[in-house]
């Protein structure tokens, strides 16, 4: 090999070796933000449960598409939206989903939906998500081209 074509690669492997330097330091940073909302979630939801109080048993519905059309998928802890086979709410035909879209947990006695970083975003009743939000009953959640809602 020519010394020149040596140089060429030299640099492109070291030009590689930024990128994966900066796409850690951006997970890493996103982690750290998740991290830090999380905790303003668990600290604005820290009401105290009493054994008075009911259980709420809330379930996704499939929207649409319509061949998926009322498939339900109850909230029970934490379940995860998206197209990778452990997602609980497997959406392996929706190419607008990330392998592992959302995650929807229960906190405080209260469901929340955070999107895990995925490119086309998740949205809840039109707004894309920033950070975690309060899912209510009736409320319309679009993971991919997937519209799912909130119901009992």
């Amino acid at each position: 090999m020519s010394h020149g074509l040596l140089e060429i690669l030299r640099y492109f492997f070291l030009g590689l070796l930024w990128l994966f330097f900066l796409y850690a330091i951006r997970i890493a940073f996103v982690e750290v933000k998740r991290s830090k909302l999380e905790s303003e979630v668990l600290a604005k939801a820290a009401v105290p449960t009493s054994a008075n109080d009911k259980k709420v048993n809330l379930q996704l519905k499939i929207i649409e598409p319509a061949a998926r059309k009322g498939l339900n998928f109850p909230l029970d802890g934490e379940i995860t939206l998206g197209r990778a086979p452990g997602c609980a709410v497997l959406l392996q035909d929706d190419n607008f989903a990330s392998s592992v879209h959302a995650r929807v947990y229960q906190l405080g006695g209260e469901f929340w939906i955070e999107d895990l970083g995925s490119r086309n975003g998740t949205f809840v009743n039109g707004a894309r998500l920033e950070e975690p939000i309060r899912l209510r009953r009736g409320d319309s959640v679009r993971v991919g081209s997937t519209v799912l809602e909130v119901t009992r």
